[in-house]
């Protein structure tokens, strides 16, 4: 089977996940998003907007651990 766009043949069954350093800047850049937002929006008391910078928080911190872990 051949990659799209290229010719690099791929092993049937597996999906081509690239370069992980691309879903690692992503976390932490969501990390540092969520930080920033739950700091500005502690004040302003928009609850709904800090209950999901929290969760993009928590969510960064577990697939950081997931990622140190495996």
């Amino acid at each position: 089977m051949t990659g799209y766009r290229t010719n690099e043949q791929l092993e049937a069954g597996v999906p081509y996940a690239g370069d992980e350093s691309a879903y690692l800047f992503t976390v932490v850049l969501s990390l540092l998003i969520g930080v920033a937002l739950v700091w500005i929006l502690w004040r302003g008391r928009q609850i709904w907007l800090l209950t999901w910078s929290a969760g993009l928080i928590i969510a960064s911190i577990a697939y950081l651990t997931w990622v140190v872990v495996r």
